[in-house]
């Protein structure tokens, strides 16, 4: 099935972001354009210098009209309300405060997947020895890494997206824990691509249903930061990275990004990393070299996509910012098995074809799990290195990626 660009946009929406005093219902509001520069029409992130007290922050607000609506306590992040149309020219104002350390808008980021063991022969990223179509061993070898390890239960992976189906047949028992950070009313996948991106990374396998997944030992932890349209902000992926974190994720898988830098993504990114996480994102499906966040910050692995054939997918980002490369097209995985955005795309319910670096992520985050699984899995930086370090050169390494298309087998053995 062909990648389809403009077929579905989706992005990323805050929710009541840890909030610190009483919960404020935030109406999801439909964004103009998910294009570059979009942010919250009436929403900035402030973030005070140390020592600066209550009262002082609050005469800042008041001079500017500013009403703080959420925190992200870990970075120190405040979300503030401003009028309409005056987010510009009140990021201005709090930046010339003396006692602000930085102010920014709440920025837009989209998510980079578009759509296009009984099927585990059909699964060609994990194996595709014998496959017609495709080169062999265009794979990540996941057979013979299971051979080694199928993933600890005590290593988790954060899927942060549009939410996890939470009573299918391949995820349901996998699922350790829920947190929901969007608009939605529920911590349930009525998209799609959540679903489909945590059954790359750890479907249960070996039990005569459906697909298998990368770590299909480990646990997933279900952090929906993406609402029901598929639209929201940078702060509410922010506070999903710090709540991921702090509740013990191994891994964090984000199969989204935004064109437009930030220092809240930036910090939060960091945070995970300093907790011990090896975080994981998509490098973006627009075949360009320009960055994409928060992949292109140094404490994510940046992932590419590859084909049947082992090569660059035609739609993936490449350069050399990017880090690795994994399986990204025509990948088949888990769907929701009700009503969603992303309907079947195999012929069979509760399963489809996907293509995009959000399905290369998912793989990649899969074969960190395992490497957690093992003696390598001594820390973060550790598990990164083994990830990095046994990916295969193929063609269009230390072009269009660092190290390689990540090998599974190698990495944990």
């Amino acid at each position: 099935m062909r990648f389809l660009r403009n077929c579905l946009v989706l992005g990323l929406i805050l929710s009541l972001v840890a909030f610190t005093g009483p919960a404020l219902a935030m109406v999801a509001k439909p964004l103009a354009g998910a294009g570059d520069g979009a942010c919250a029409p009436d929403r900035v992130l402030v973030k005070f210098k140390e020592g600066v007290d209550k009262a002082a922050k609050g005469r800042v607000h008041a001079k500017h009209g500013g009403r703080v609506v959420g925190e992200i306590p870990a970075l120190g992040v405040q979300v503030v309300a401003v009028p309409a149309g005056s987010v510009n020219e009140k990021v201005k104002a709090y930046k010339a405060e003396s006692a602000v350390d930085y102010a920014e808008p709440d920025y837009v980021a989209t998510a980079v997947g578009i759509p296009n063991d009984p099927y585990f022969g059909q699964q060609w990223a994990l194996n595709n020895i014998g496959q017609t179509g495709g080169t062999p061993d265009a794979d990540i070898d996941a057979p013979e890494a299971w051979d080694v390890v199928p993933g600890s239960p005590v290593v988790k992976i954060a899927i942060l997206d549009t939410g996890i189906d939470q009573d299918h047949e391949e995820l349901a028992a996998k699922i350790v824990a829920n947190a929901n950070f969007s608009t939605s009313t529920t911590v349930d996948d009525l998209f799609g691509h959540g679903t489909h991106c945590a059954g790359i990374a750890a479907a249960a396998a070996d039990n005569g249903l459906g697909v298998a997944g990368v770590a299909y030992g480990c646990g997933l932890m279900n952090v929906k930061v993406l609402d029901d349209t598929g639209n929201g902000y940078y702060s509410g992926i922010a506070a999903g990275i710090v709540w991921a974190a702090d509740n013990g994720a191994k891994v964090i898988s984000m199969s989204f990004g935004g064109t437009l830098p930030s220092i809240t993504l930036r910090n939060a990114v960091n945070y995970a990393w300093r907790k011990g996480v090896v975080l994981v994102a998509a490098a973006g499906n627009n075949n360009t070299a320009k960055p994409l966040y928060p992949a292109y910050y140094a404490n994510c692995i940046a992932v590419a996509a590859t084909d049947a054939n082992d090569q660059k997918a035609s739609f993936s980002n490449y350069g050399k910012w990017v880090d690795v490369a994994a399986p990204g097209v025509d990948i088949l995985s888990t769907l929701p098995n009700h009503a969603s955005a992303i309907g079947s795309y195999f012929g069979v319910a509760d399963y489809g074809l996907l293509s995009g670096t959000s399905m290369a992520t998912p793989h990649v985050a899969g074969v960190a799990a395992l490497v957690w699984s093992t003696p390598y899995g001594t820390s973060n930086l550790a598990v990164r290195t083994r990830v990095e370090s046994t990916a295969d050169k193929i063609p269009g390494t230390g072009l269009y990626w660092a190290y390689g298309r990540v090998n599974a087998a190698q990495a944990v053995w």
